[in-house]
């Protein structure tokens, strides 16, 4: 059995502490690389899979970027393919294809990219991950968390096949990625730990060849395991040797937490930020189409900005305060300058169109429509063929007020007297609350004791072609008060909107809105599919595993079962001919209760980890974050939704496509004499621009539609618009899409401040205890409490001394997990 080793860097750029901190101890890092390249030209260090970590180098040290490219063009310093390490659960379709777009930019610039797919740390993967890797010519991807192997046959080397079928070679990190980590720390052991863990992990492989990789989270000191071991130093694109052809075949998504976390508390962690993150990429993405419809050259400043804050842990929420901070800062001020780049290429294509004097609906759905449709504000004729602008008319309010009612050719809606929604005989809008008991990571429901009370329902707005209700309603319970002000809209269209501003004071619950669909098929909308999900997962592991898997296990795992699931857009229920689907904007989870579908609006909670239900080991840092209370004002946008059709059928999607990205008005003062302009027509939605010639676009359906298989993606033609000239004395968005936070609050609690001064106490005297103590048990729980100390120091001195404190707590983390595997062996031997 041949053993080859990895060493590597899993750079958390942001996590316990921020990119300003971390970036500064890059330098380190490289000089360090540098050096054992020196001295060992066979050396390969990989950096993370991701070129943002050099950018931040570069940031604060442009001097070495000659030796930088140095090192990458000769093989020895590995870089890309991504530019973040994103959650791929949670961005869009156009964010994670500027994250290939962009690495692969960044990779042509240093002369080499790493040809292998580095996704060591991420929370669960998506269907099309095979495919989006072969488009960008990667053909094998190392994965560790989300896999799960039918009764256990558990493999290293698999085959991973997308939903379109399409596969990559997968290599499973069964050990974890941080195996053979930190032997200068274990010198006098290195021998035993190496043969530890081939024994542990020998019967997984099929090519003869077992990986092992040295490195951990932040490293700021890599070293040369040759340097005390007998080991082969590899590049993951030369493991395996050979793939065996025998190996086992995986499909479609992996988010299983059977062998180790994928956290999908993370779905609904500081809601606020996932609704703020999926307005700013709709935003680019409208901005970058804007930008070839009229001649100009893509670029990718703002992306860039943007991108970093989907690093896993951010967009997952599991940051401490002031990275999250730092998040909603620059995402408003990308909101704010892609807002006023919209307006200037409006107007510059307004001009160019030789558009007539009026109103305009800027359509960004490829398909046609011919029904007046209800912003909440203003009601308009929606006549379209295909993404463009159409001349149209706001609808004169009617005075009368009829009952609290709406009828169209797709549904009957009214209201019950406490501002339940029926629709078509099915309750919908429902509010509910629940105590929540986890952390940032996880989430561990139970019922509570809530009331809600309808303060006011009342219509504001009345046409012939549309309605809109406005609701108030209070919750109350132990844990929260929740005000909201919410506007359902009614028009011609089969979606019946549901905006809800919330003002929410309190801690620790979890606030769903929940539509009664029955029961039936799920499907729920992922990046560039529609996948079909049970109701749960409960095919994990107890919390003591398997004797067979006994010692390789040793990270977080998730144990009884898993309700809580991603979407992106909507979940369906398919029964009886018919679907029912509640929609939303920005949240990212769901689950299924009874014949009902929740999603969730917002979840509160205070620790990044603490002991939780229904997880076994070690997620992450003991930290008080107040700011994930979420307590403060912001907006969701939600629509419901009943069809006769398939959710993966065109007239489901030409629906969806209207919701997802609502038309813009335009009131425009202009001497042209065109009254519309069509910009590209298709059944195919487009996921984003690839250049000033091609869109990308995917196929969600069921059969082939216009050359492109179900489930593969590719492009479309689209060309610059000819230029007409008009002067354009005036043009405003009637619309524009607000943004969706006004204020979230953190409040730190002096109770809780208290019992952290008083675990520091108590901390102290068994730290005392174990202090000179050699063997591995005193020395694992010595680190373990030390590093918790300096987590709880970092909570309650974030502002005092940021850095020397968070590079503490990383070398104490560095420390603990080492000792994760030596009291592992340990323990091992004394069994035998």
């Amino acid at each position: 059995m041949k053993v080859k080793v990895v060493v590597h860097n899993h750079w958390d750029r942001e996590w316990f502490t921020s990119s300003e901190v971390t970036s500064k101890w890059l330098k380190e890092v490289f000089f360090r690389v540098k050096e054992l390249v020196q001295k060992n030209p066979e050396f390969v260090y990989v950096l993370d899979g991701q070129t943002a970590a050099v950018e931040d180098l570069l940031v604060y040290h442009p001097d070495l970027e000659e030796d930088l490219r140095e090192l990458v063009r000769s093989g020895r310093l590995l870089v890309g393919p991504y530019y973040i390490q994103i959650d791929w659960r949670i961005p869009g379709e156009a964010s994670i294809l500027k994250n290939f777009e962009i690495g692969e930019k960044d990779t042509n610039r240093f002369g080499r990219r790493m040809n292998a797919g580095w996704l060591l740390d991420s929370f669960g993967h998506i269907s099309q991950e095979p495919q989006l890797h072969r488009i960008f010519g990667i053909e094998k991807v190392f994965l560790w968390r989300g896999i799960s192997f039918e009764n256990d046959g558990i493999s290293q080397e698999f085959f991973w096949k997308g939903s379109d079928g399409t596969a990559v070679q997968g290599v499973f990190l069964v050990g974890g990625y941080r195996n053979l980590y930190n032997l200068k720390e274990t010198q006098d052991i290195a021998e035993k730990r190496l043969k530890h863990e081939v024994e542990k992990l020998a019967k997984f492989s099929r090519s003869g060849e077992i990986l092992l990789l040295d490195g951990y989270d932040i490293d700021l000191s890599p070293e040369d395991p040759k340097d005390y071991l007998n080991v082969e130093i590899v590049s993951p694109e030369e493991f395996p040797e050979r793939f065996p052809e025998n190996a086992p075949t995986l499909s479609g998504e992996l988010l299983s937490g059977r062998y180790a976390c994928v956290f999908p508390g993370t779905l609904s962690t500081r809601a606020y930020l996932k609704l703020e993150s999926d307005l700013v990429e709709k935003l680019l993405k409208m901005n970058d189409l804007l930008s070839v419809l009229n001649g100009e050259e893509l670029s990718d400043l703002f992306w860039r900005d943007y991108l970093k804050t989907l690093a896993h842990d951010n967009s997952c929420g599991v940051c401490a305060d002031p990275v999250h901070e730092k998040m909603e800062r620059t995402y408003r001020n990308v909101y704010f300058l892609v807002k006023s780049s919209v307006e200037s290429r409006l107007r510059h294509l307004v001009e160019r169109l030789g558009l007539e004097k009026g109103t305009y609906a800027l359509s960004l759905s490829p398909f046609s429509y011919n029904h007046h449709f209800c912003d909440g504000e203003r009601t308009f004729l929606l006549k379209t063929n295909g993404a463009g602008l159409f001349k149209t008319e706001v609808a004169d309010e009617k005075k009368e007020v009829k009952e609290l009612t709406w009828e169209n050719e797709y549904y009957r809606a009214y209201f019950e007297g406490d501002g339940t929604l029926v629709l078509n005989n099915r309750k919908a809008g429902v509010l509910k609350l629940f105590k929540e008991d986890g952390d940032a990571y996880t989430t561990s429901v139970e019922e509570t004791d809530f009331s809600i009370s309808l303060e006011k329902m009342r219509t504001v707005l009345q046409t012939k072609h549309s309605m809109v209700v406005e609701l108030e309603r209070t919750i109350r319970s132990s844990q929260c008060l929740i005000e909201t002000k919410e506007r359902v809209i009614f028009d011609e269209t089969p979606l019946v909107k549901w905006r809800i501003a919330l003002k929410i004071k309190g801690k620790n619950y979890k606030l769903s809105m929940v539509y009664e669909t029955g029961s039936g098929e799920i499907f729920a909308k992922m990046p560039f599919d529609v996948v079909k999900r049970k109701e749960k997962d409960s095919y994990l592991l107890p919390e003591t595993p398997p004797e067979e898997l006994k010692g390789i296990l040793l990270a977080a795992r998730e144990t009884g079962e898993v309700r809580e699931f991603p979407f992106q857009g909507f979940v369906s229920v398919w029964s009886e001919e018919s679907s029912k689907t509640i929609l939303a904007r920005g949240l990212r989870e769901y689950w299924m209760e009874e014949g009902k579908v929740h999603v969730t609006l917002s979840r509160s909670v205070e620790w990044i980890a603490k002991e939780v239900k229904n997880r076994v080991g070690d997620a992450g840092p003991m930290m008080y974050v107040p700011g994930a209370k979420c307590e403060g004002v912001f907006t969701v946008d939600l629509a419901f939704m009943e069809l006769p059709v398939h959710p993966r059928s065109e007239e489901f999607f030409r629906w969806y496509l209207l919701f997802d990205n609502p038309p813009l008005l335009l009131d425009v003062e202009a001497d042209g004499t065109e009254k519309e302009k069509t910009f590209f027509f298709s059944s195919l939605p487009w996921a984003g621009v690839k250049d000033r010639y091609h869109l990308w676009v995917y196929n969600p359906y069921l059969e082939e539609i216009e050359g492109l298989r179900p489930l593969q993606i590719g492009e479309k033609s689209i060309e610059s618009l000819s230029e007409k000239q008009c002067f354009v004395s005036r043009l405003n968005i009637l619309n524009f899409p607000e943004f969706p936070v006004v204020s979230v609050e953190k409040n730190p609690e002096g109770e809780v401040i208290e019992f952290l001064k008083e675990t520091l106490s108590s901390l102290e005297d068994e730290i005392t205890n174990l202090e000179g103590k050699d063997d591995p048990r005193s020395k694992h729980r010595l680190f373990s409490l030390l590093r918790t100390k300096k987590e709880i120091e970092l909570s309650l001195q974030y502002l005092i001394d940021v850095e020397k404190t968070a590079r503490e707590l990383n070398e104490l983390r560095m420390k603990r997990r080492t000792y994760d595997y030596v009291v592992e062996l340990f323990e091992s031997e004394e069994r035998e």
